[in-house]
Formats: structure tokens, sequence, C-alpha cells
């Protein structure tokens, strides 16, 4: 278990070193960040990206570094990581975001479900999986699940923790090995 702090909520860099120096990652949304984490003391593969609208030059950066893991949020993400990787002679450990069905909604702002900006939807997991697996260039490592905030429900949280070890049980199941991640 490990915590990652997202540098978006504060970036000041006293507050990334003393995260740092408590043994948490950092986790970035963006090209920016990556160098804030990085000139705070941060090891690259103590580093996730994680978000939509990763710029191509973002993703070239954060390759370049041989950062922890991206998230990917699209097929199309996951066709530009597989594209960059082989453009540099690099692979790059991904984990995919999902968002799951409505049963483990809660929170002020939802970020899964339906119609949402954030990952893929929990009912093309499969064809998503294909895609990743199938591109030699990309070690598939986890899944992200991030469906609401300020969640101050205990119950909430346990629905949707239950239902992100579902999910995983049913990506080991599918690719015969077990994950190295699951964000929540």
């Amino acid at each position: 278990f490990a915590i990652f702090y997202s540098v978006k909520a504060n970036p000041n860099p006293a507050i990334l070193r003393h995260f740092l120096a408590k043994g948490c990652g950092l986790e970035i949304a963006s090209g920016g960040e990556l160098h804030i984490a990085l000139s705070a003391g941060c090891a690259p593969e103590r580093i996730l990206f994680a978000g939509p609208g990763k710029t191509e030059a973002e993703l070239e950066l954060a390759l370049s570094h041989d950062i922890g893991e991206i998230h990917v949020e699209s097929i199309l993400e996951a066709e530009r990581i597989g594209n960059i990787c082989r453009r540099l002679g690099k692979k790059a450990r991904v984990a995919l975001r999902i968002n799951p069905g409505g049963e483990a909604q809660g929170g002020a702002m939802r970020m899964g479900g339906k119609a949402a900006p954030f990952g893929v939807d929990e009912e093309i997991l499969d064809e998503v999986l294909d895609c990743i697996l199938g591109e030699p260039s990309l070690d598939f490592r986890g899944i992200h699940l991030f469906t609401g905030t300020q969640i101050l429900d205990y119950n909430t949280l346990l629905g949707q923790y239950r239902k992100g070890l579902e999910i995983g049980r049913r990506v080991v199941e599918r690719i015969k090995q077990p994950l190295h991640t699951i964000d929540f």
C-alpha cells in the first residue's frame, strides 16, 4: 500500500518535499507538474501521471524520464503512448483508468459512471484491455478508479473499494497475472 500525493492539490515545493520525506510518491496531471515533482526531488519511478488531456509533448516528456506509470484514459491515448514508445525505443508502464458502474457513485464531485470526461466506462473494459495488451510497447500494470471527492460516509467508500476490487479481480482473471496497481 502506498500513498501518492496529488501535486495539483498544492504544488508548493516545501509541501512536496514533506510528503516525499514521509515516503510518499507524487501524482501529476501535466508536464509542468512533472518538472515540479522532479525539482522537489521525487525519483521518476515514484511518479504517476494521471488525468485527461495529456498532450503528445507531455507524454514524451514523461516517457523520456521513465516515470513509474501513466494512467491511460482512452484507447486513443493508449495508441498515442504506444506510438511514442516505438519512436523512442521505450516501454511504458501503464494502468487503465476505469469509470465504474453507477452503484459505486458518491461524493461531491463525481468522476465515474456515464458520460464522464475521465477514463473508460466499465462496459468497454474488455475492448480497451485488448488494445493495451495487444501493444508490445505497453506494460499493463493495473487499474485506476476515481468515483468522487469529499466523501465522508464510510459506507460509500466501502462500496467504492469493493467495486474497485471486483473490477480488479475481473481484470486479473482476464490477463492471468496479478496487478501491480489498484489506484483508488
